[in-house]
C-alpha cells in the first residue's frame, strides 16, 4: 500500500513546532548542557514517542520527510540557546525509539522506503576506519579568482565538481570548458565519516538463505562507536545512488541503483535477546516452572526427542544453553560464564543431527562445519573491498557474529591445526584479537562453543585409552569444560529400542500421522523448540544466581575429596582448578534453568554428576585412577614416568664405548627397568619422529643429545 503523501509545513512553521515540542518535553536544560560540553558531546537524543505525544502531525511528517524536519529541529535547538556561539552550528538532533511501522528487515526494504526514515535491526558485519569526508568543497576560478562553495552529497561516493563559475556567488559565469577550477582543501569543510555494513541476524534466517547486508554511512559523533559483531538498531534515511562503471565506450551508468542508509542514530541492545519477543502469557507459563525440581529433566527430554539416548550428553548441553554467570573482578580480570562442550563419538551416533537441533533452539545460535571453515572465517578477516573505497575492512567471523549466543561447530577434527588454534583465545577469554593489514582490534566473542569430532582412527578401539584416540591438541581440549566420548557398542536391548524408535519415526514421516501430542504441543517433549528458545532467553535475561553456602560446601568437599587421590606417592593429578570453575558454571546454569536466584545443593550435585561422567569417560587411566593430564596435556602421569625411564636407559646404553645401542639391547634394558617392550618400542618411535634419536647405521641407535 502506497504511503499517504502529506503536505510539508513551511520551514518557519516546522521550526516553531519543534520549539514547542522541545519546550513541552523539557529539553531546554539538556540543550544548554550540550552547548557547555561541546564538542565532546553534541547530540540530543529525543525518543519518537515524546515527539508523537507532543505533536502527532510533526511525528508523521518526520517519518516521511526526515531531512527537512530534522534540519528544522536543529535550528529550533539553536534558537533555544541564550547566545548563539560557534558551538550552536554543531549541535545535532538524534531521533531514537522509532515506531514498529518503520522497522524493516533488510530483505524487506522496497522502493517505497526511499528517502524515508527506517530502523534496521541487525548485526554489524564490516567496519571501515574513520576518515574525513568533504562536505562543503571550496573552489577557486582560475579566470576571475573567485572562491565559491560546491556542496557534496553524503550518500554519493563520487566527488562533485562545479560546471561553471556561479554568478550567484560573485563569479564570472564561465563554464568548465572556458576556465579551470582549483580545489582549496584548507578552506573546505570536512566531517568524520565511517562506512559500516549491517547484516541480518543470522539466527533469524531461513535454512539455506544467504544473509543480506546494507551499507550505512555514519558521520560526526556517530563514528567510532560500533565494532564488528555489535547488535544494533540503526536508524537512518534510506538513499539510492547510481553506480558508474568504465567501459570501452566511456562511462556506463547502470539502470539499477544501489542502496545506502544515512545513519541518524544508533541504538545498542541494552537487554539480552531483545529480538526474541516474550509475551505476558509466555512469562506466566515460565514462572509456573519456577522451583520445579524436574525442570532440567524436562528440558533434556525436549532436546532432539527424535534422537534416542545420549541423556548424559543432553543434560550437559541443556546446562550449556543457560550458561553460568560472568564475573568481573575489581582488578579487571574477567571470569567467563560460558560453558564449552565437546562430543567425540563414533560415526552414526547422530552427533550432527543433535548439533543442528541445538543451533536452532539456542538463542542466536550459529552453526558451521569444520570442513569448510578457516581461521579468518571463525574469528575475523581483513579484506580489501570497494565497500571502503579500496581500503582494508575488518569483517566479523562466525565466533564474533555469535557473540551473546551459541557457536556450534561440527567436524572440529577436520579443521587444519592452524585454523583450530584461532579458537584458543575465544574459548578462554571470550574475545578475538586481530592484527592484520595494519588493523589492530579486539572483538567480543562471548559465546559457549558446542563442538563435535570423530575419533582419531574413525572409531573408538578398546586397546587404547580414550584420551589417546581424540585427535585434538591438548591446549584446545583443556579449554572445554566437559568432554564426552560416545561409543557405538552393540547391545541387544538398547539396539532393539533404537531400531524401533528410528523405524517408527520413518513410518510416521511417510504416513504423515504422528503420535498424540501433549498439552504443550510436542510429542514426548515438554518444550517445543520455539518455546524452549524463549525459555532459555528469558532465564538468561532475568536470572543471575548466587552460590549458597550449601552449594559452596558441596563443591568444595567434592573437589578436595577427588584431589586426595593425588596425594599418594607417584599418583597422577586427578582434577585441577579448571574443573572446579567448570563445576561452578554448571551449578549456576542448573539454577538458571530453575529460574532460581540462588544455587542450591541440588544444582551442585547435578554439576558434580556431569563432571564425574566426563572424567570417568575421558580421564580414567588403565589402573582405574583419574588423571586429568590426559586431557590437559595429552601425556598421562604414567607416560611421563615411562618416558623418564626410557631416556635414562638410553643414556646408560650410550655411555658405553660403542656410544650407541641396538633395538634388542634397548628393549631388554627397558624391561629390566620395568617398562614393557611394546611400550618402550613405541617411545623409541615417538622420539625418532621428534628427532631426539636417530639410526646412525643399520640397527645402531643414538641419542641426539644426552
Amino acid at each position: 500500500m502506497a504511503a499517504i503523501k502529506r503536505t510539508l509545513p513551511a520551514p518557519p512553521e516546522l521550526q516553531s513546532r519543534w520549539a514547542s515540542v522541545l519546550e513541552e518535553t523539557g529539553r531546554r536544560p539538556e540543550i544548554l548542557l550540550l552547548a557547555d560540553r561541546f564538542p565532546e558531546e553534541r547530540s540530543l537524543a529525543v525518543p519518537f514517542g515524546d515527539i508523537d505525544g507532543a505533536d502527532t502531525a510533526l511525528a508523521d511528517v518526520l517519518l516521511e520527510r526526515p531531512e527537512e524536519v530534522v534540519a528544522a529541529g536543529q535550528r529550533a535547538m539553536r534558537e533555544l540557546l541564550p547566545v548563539a556561539g560557534p558551538e550552536s552550528e554543531g549541535l545535532r538532533l538524534r531521533v531514537v525509539g522509532l515506531p514498529v511501522t518503520v522497522h524493516r528487515s533488510i530483505r524487506e526494504i522496497r522502493e517505497s522506503d526511499l528517502n524515508r526514515l527506517v530502523a534496521l535491526d541487525g548485526i554489524v558485519r564490516r567496519v571501515t576506519e574513520v576518515r574525513p569526508q568533504i562536505r562543503d568543497a571550496i573552489f577557486q576560478c582560475v579566470a576571475c579568482r573567485t572562491e565559491f562553495h560546491e556542496p557534496q552529497d553524503d550518500a554519493s561516493m563520487v566527488f562533485r565538481e562545479p560546471l561553471e563559475c556561479p554568478e550567484s556567488q560573485g563569479g564570472c559565469g564561465k563554464p568548465q570548458g572556458r576556465t579551470r577550477f582549483r580545489l582549496l582543501p584548507d578552506k573546505s569543510t570536512y566531517v568524520d565519516a565511517q562506512r559500516i555494513e549491517i547484516q541480518e541476524n543470522p539466527e533469524l534466517l531461513r535454512h539455506g538463505a544467504h544473509p543480506q547486508g546494507l551499507s550505512v554511512l555514519l558521520t560526526e559523533d556517530l563514528t567510532g562507536q560500533v565494532l564488528p559483531g555489535n547488535r544494533v538498531i540503526l536508524n537512518g534515511i534510506l538513499k539510492s545512488f547510481q553506480r558508474a562503471t568504465g567501459g570501452r565506450g566511456g562511462i556506463v551508468r547502470n539502470t539499477t541503483f544501489d542502496l545506502m542508509v544515512i545513519g541518524t542514530s544508533v541504538e545498542f541492545k541494552q537487554q539480552e535477546y531483545d529480538e526474541i519477543e516474550i509475551t505476558p502469557e509466555d512469562e506466566r507459563l515460565f514462572l509456573g516452572f519456577q522451583g520445579d525440581p524436574t525442570i532440567v529433566d524436562k528440558i533434556v527430554m525436549s532436546l532432539a526427542p527424535t534422537i534416542r539416548g545420549m541423556e548424559e550428553e543432553k543434560e550437559a548441553i541443556a546446562l550449556q544453553l543457560f550458561g553460568g554467570v560472568e564475573k568481573r573482578h575489581p582488578d579487571g580480570i574477567r571470569v567467563r560464564g560460558d560453558i564449552h562442550c565437546l562430543l567425540v563419538g563414533d560415526p552414526g551416533v547422530a552427533k550432527s543431527q543433535l548439533l543442528r537441533y541445538i543451533a536452532d533452539v539456542a538463542p542466536r545460535g550459529v552453526y558451521t562445519s569444520g570442513k569448510g571453515t578457516t581461521a579468518a572465517g571463525l574469528t575475523a578477516a581483513a579484506v580489501k573491498d570497494d565497500f571502503a573505497g579500496g581500503r582494508w575492512v575488518l569483517e566479523a567471523g562466525m565466533l564474533v557474529l555469535a557473540d551473546g549466543g551459541m557457536a556450534v561447530i561440527d567436524e572440529l577434527d577436520k579443521m587444519s591445526p592452524e585454523d583450530r588454534s584461532a579458537m584458543h583465545e575465544q574459548l578462554e577469554h571470550g574475545q578475538v584479537s586481530i592484527a592484520k593489514a595494519g588493523i589492530t582490534s579486539t572483538l567480543n566473542a562471548r559465546c559457549p562453543v558446542l563442538a563435535a569430532a570423530n575419533p582419531k582412527w574413525g572409531r573408538f578401539t578398546n586397546d587404547r585409552p580414550i584420551a589417546e584416540q581424540i585427535d585434538l591438541p591438548p591446549t584446545l581440549l583443556s579449554r572445554f569444560d566437559v568432554i564426552f566420548s560416545i561409543k557405538d557398542l552393540p547391545n541387544q536391548e538398547r539396539d532393539r529400542r533404537l531400531a524401533d524408535g528410528i523405524l517408527a519415526s520413518h513410518r510416521e514421516g511417510e504416513s504423515g500421522v504422528y503420535a498424540p501430542q501433549d498439552a504443550l504441543g510436542s510429542r514426548e517433549a515438554p518444550f517445543p523448540p520455539e518455546l524452549l528458545k524463549k525459555y532459555v532467553a528469558y532465564a538468561k535475561r532475568t536470572v543471575r544466581p548466587v552460590l549458597s553456602d550449601a552449594a559452596l560446601s558441596a563443591l568444595s568437599d567434592y573437589y578436595v575429596k577427588v584431589r586426595e587421590q593425588g596425594e599418594e606417592p607417584n599418583s597422577p593429578v586427578p582434577i585441577t582448578a579448571r574443573q572446579l570453575e567448570a563445576l561452578v558454571r554448571l551449578s549456576e546454569a542448573a539454577a538458571k534453568a530453575r529460574l532460581s536466584s540462588e544455587v542450591g545443593v541440588e544444582d551442585a550435585r547435578r554439576a558434580i554428576q556431569i563432571m564425574q561422567n566426563f572424567l570417568k569417560r575421558v580421564a580414567m587411566t588403565e589402573t582405574g585412577k583419574l588423571d586429568v593430564d590426559l586431557v590437559q596435556s595429552g601425556v598421562s602421569h604414567s607416560q611421563r614416568e615411562r618416558y623418564e625411564i626410557v631416556m635414562r636407559v638410553m643414556r646408560e646404553l650410550q655411555d658405553r664405548p660403542e656410544a650407541s645401542f641396538t633395538l634388542e639391547e634397548f628393549l631388554e634394558a627397558s624391561e629390566r627397568a620395568g617398562v614393557p617392550a611394546a611400550k618402550a618400542e613405541a617411545h623409541l618411535q615417538t622420539l625418532r619422529n621428534q628427532g631426539e634419536v636417530f639410526e646412525s647405521r643399520p640397527n645402531r641407535w643414538q641419542l641426539v643429545r644426552f
